[in-house]
Order: structure tokens, then C-alpha cells, then sequence
């Protein structure tokens, strides 16, 4: 291939990396496990698992556009689904549970964002720590016990709404008010210039740290919606239910076309990402390949979409 033709097919594979992925899986699912992948019951499993890692994604995605990453998704996740059981154990309401983890959601969110935002300390080391953190505070919280017997107050969380699992419906949502926040809205433009030059940004008034506030805010209340469904999946508090939530994340955001850098990047490319890591566990699943060999692929696929997008930097 001649380096004009190269130079041509870059960006589109750059910019369409993740529906390059996704065909390439589909065909590959075909060719290996058609009956069984291709099945109705399957594909209406894949589509109502998507909802928490597609949540999480789109939480991620404003983090990144920053220039930023948050490691401890999994810990905090893990942290709210216990308080989000606690609560409703005690016989708290549904809406009052579920505004309790919100806002403390948004609140772990923000404090991270101000730590990095006012410290400038670097997002993963913070994240690191919070990680660590938040996961012993779970097991704090507890008493190191497994919180159940919470009652019939998630059934809401597990209706359907003309065929449609709810929890689908609040992924629709979450992207959809995604999209356009970051389309639309001050803050969006905000977020996309600091990831693309943070001192630019600074210096055209951009509240640098107040718009990493935001964005590690939304990211938390993200996180506090997919606690949530997984309180209402579960049926249980646990301390470590959310292990490797961070990695499929991060993973999602990146292979959906977002850069690590920041600045570049959106929120339905994030979900397709999500659906992609999801589809390829399913199908590791069906063909009874072992889960650290599926870990091991994950880390190959990210490190192959940090690279395409390397090259189309330096280009």
C-alpha cells in the first residue's frame, strides 16, 4: 500500500475504528458460533447486560475528553452498591435510596475532580489512591458482610416498558443527555478545549478546574446510576462487585475513538465500544475460553486502539 493510500485510509479507520471492530467480531461470530451467538435468546441477553458498562462508559468519556482517567470506577462503583443496599434494608424508598447514591456519587466525583483540578496532581495517581480507598471503606461500611435481604423495593428497576428492559431505556438516556451535553452545552466545548490544550484553555477563560470538577461529577453520577442496576441485578450490597468495571470502561471509551490525550472523542462511539467489549466476552463465553485469556485480548484491543490513534497524531 502507498503511503498516499495509507495517509487517505487512517483517518477513516482512526475515526471508525470501533465499527471496523465491530463487523470484524460479527464476521468472526458467524464463522465460529453462528447458532449460538446469532441465537434471539443471546443477542436479548448482550443488549440487557449493556446497560451498566454503557453507563459506565459514558461517565468515562467526559473524564477522558479532560485529558484525565478514573482507575477507581470499580471500587466506587463497588462502595455505592453497598450504601444503595443499606439503605434500602433499612426500608428507605426506592427514590430516596436512589437520591442518596446519586448525589454521593456526584459528590465522590467532584471531590476527585477538585484534587486533580486544584492540586494538579496526575488523574492516575489520584484515581489510584481513591481506588484503594474506596474499597476499604466498602468493606468498612459493611463490616466486612455481604448486605441482603433488601426487599421488593428494585422491582421498578426490573420492568420493562413495552418490551424494553428499563435499564436499557436509562442507557438510552444517560447517552442521549450525553450526546447533547457535550454537543450542545458550555460545559462540553469546556471539556473538549481543556483536553485539548489545557493552557490554551486556561488562557481563553476556561475555568480549567472547575470544568475537571464537572466532568469527574457527571462521571460519578454515572457511576451511581450503574450501582443502581447492579443493586437491583444483584439483589445484594457487595464489597467487590465491580472488579475490571474500570478496565472495560476504559477499554469501551478508547477502542469507541477517544483519545487518552483528551480533547477528542463522544459518547455514542463510547457505547458502541461498550457493546463491542461485551460482545467479545459473550463470545469468549460461548466458546468457553478462559477469562484471563479474554483479559489478556481486552488489554491486545486497547493497546491496538491507542496505537491507530498514536499514528494518526503524528500524521
Amino acid at each position: 500500500m502507498s503511503r498516499e493510500n495509507a495517509a487517505r485510509i487512517l483517518p477513516l479507520l482512526q475515526r471508525y475504528q470501533v465499527l471496523a471492530g465491530m463487523l470484524v467480531l460479527l464476521a468472526f461470530a458467524g464463522l465460529q458460533s453462528p447458532s449460538l451467538f446469532y441465537s434471539s435468546e443471546n443477542l436479548h441477553n448482550i443488549f440487557n447486560q449493556l446497560a451498566i458498562p454503557g453507563i459506565l462508559a459514558v461517565g468515562m468519556t467526559f473524564v477522558i475528553l479532560t485529558g484525565g482517567i478514573d482507575l477507581s470506577v470499580g471500587s466506587h462503583i463497588a462502595f455505592l452498591n453497598c450504601v444503595a443496599a443499606t439503605w434500602l434494608k433499612a426500608e428507605s424508598s426506592l427514590l430516596v435510596s436512589s437520591a442518596y447514591t446519586l448525589a454521593l456519587g456526584a459528590g465522590i466525583g467532584a471531590l476527585l475532580g477538585w484534587i486533580i483540578g486544584v492540586t494538579k496532581l496526575q488523574p492516575f495517581v489520584v484515581t489510584l489512591a481513591a481506588m484503594v480507598s474506596l474499597q476499604g471503606i466498602s468493606f468498612i461500611y459493611t463490616k466486612n458482610q455481604f448486605v441482603s435481604g433488601i426487599g421488593p423495593y428494585l422491582e421498578p428497576l426490573k420492568a420493562s416498558l413495552f418490551g424494553i428492559p428499563l435499564s436499557g431505556l436509562l442507557l438510552v438516556a444517560v447517552m442521549t443527555a450525553g450526546v447533547v451535553l457535550l454537543g450542545k452545552g458550555v460545559l462540553g466545548r469546556r471539556i473538549y478545549a481543556v483536553g485539548g490544550n489545557e493552557e490554551a484553555a486556561r488562557f481563553s477563560g476556561v475555568p480549567v478546574a472547575r470544568t475537571k470538577i464537572a466532568a469527574y461529577a457527571l462521571n460519578g453520577v454515572c457511576v451511581a446510576i450503574a450501582a443502581l442496576l447492579l443493586t437491583a441485578r444483584t439483589d445484594s450490597g457487595q464489597q467487590s462487585p465491580g472488579a475490571k468495571y474500570e478496565l472495560d470502561a476504559i477499554a469501551a471509551v478508547v477502542v469507541g475513538g477517544s483519545s487518552l490525550l483528551g480533547g477528542r472523542g463522544n459518547v455514542l462511539g463510547s457505547v458502541i465500544g461498550a457493546l463491542f467489549i461485551l460482545s467479545t466476552d459473550n463470545l469468549f463465553n460461548l466458546n468457553l475460553i478462559d477469562d484471563k485469556i479474554a483479559l489478556a485480548v481486552k488489554g491486545g484491543i486497547l493497546l491496538l486502539a491507542v496505537y491507530l490513534q498514536n499514528l494518526g497524531r503524528q500524521r
